[in-house]
């Protein structure tokens, strides 16, 4: 009489049960893919400079990564609450928001965490917004540049939170009572990237 059993090997991915009764190992090995690709939405917040000190934004992109480079496309809008006095009587509400492009590299990887080193250009725009009427009163556009450097958890496939530290610089700014020096400076910024990655 036979008795079932089981060997155990490193390789082990199934057990089938073949017709004797006899349980017996697949040891065949799963290849992986040639190549790494993800494509995927982020999304969260960033705590830059602005007036009268840092700000908060919120920010959303879409983007694809091949191998160990990134690729998105993101946007910024100004969350803030600044109010100042343009033209007496009235007070004006400060609007701005930017949207640009961000490539990555990464630089470490593993099963835990990565490290990615990521710059980007972006244009904005930027107005002044009387609180009486709703209209832009004043208005003007930027050039931003960013440099960060990103430390992201690497444990979830589909699911990668993530926290940024980095360096931006405004510049072509005009309007009154405001420049490109207010909204450059250090930042920091927690989020999110969900999408399909084959690895």
């Amino acid at each position: 009489m036979l008795t079932p059993g089981i060997a155990l090997t490193q390789e082990l991915d199934t057990a089938v049960l073949d017709t004797t009764g006899i349980i017996a190992i697949d040891t065949a090995e799963v290849e992986p893919p040639a190549y790494y690709l993800g494509v995927y939405l982020e999304g969260g917040v960033s705590y830059e400079a602005s007036i009268p000190g840092n700000n908060f934004l919120s920010f959303v992109g879409v983007g694809v990564q091949y191998e160990k480079w990134l690729i998105s496309f993101n946007r910024y809008d100004f969350q803030g609450e600044v109010q100042s006095l343009i033209v007496f009587p009235n007070d004006f509400k400060l609007n701005y928001r930017y949207g640009g492009i961000n490539i990555g590299r990464q630089l470490y990887q593993s099963s835990m965490v990565d490290l990615m080193l990521n710059a980007g250009y972006f244009k904005g725009d930027m107005t002044w917004r009387n609180l009486e009427d709703g209209q832009d009163f004043l208005r003007d556009e930027f050039d931003l540049v960013k440099i960060n450097l990103k430390v992201e958890m690497g444990r979830f496939r589909y699911a990668k939170p993530h926290i940024v530290i980095g360096y931006q610089q405004m510049r072509n700014l005009n309007l009154a009572k405001v420049a490109g020096d207010n909204f450059s400076g250090l930042f920091f910024a927690a989020g999110i990237r969900i999408g399909y990655f084959n690895q």
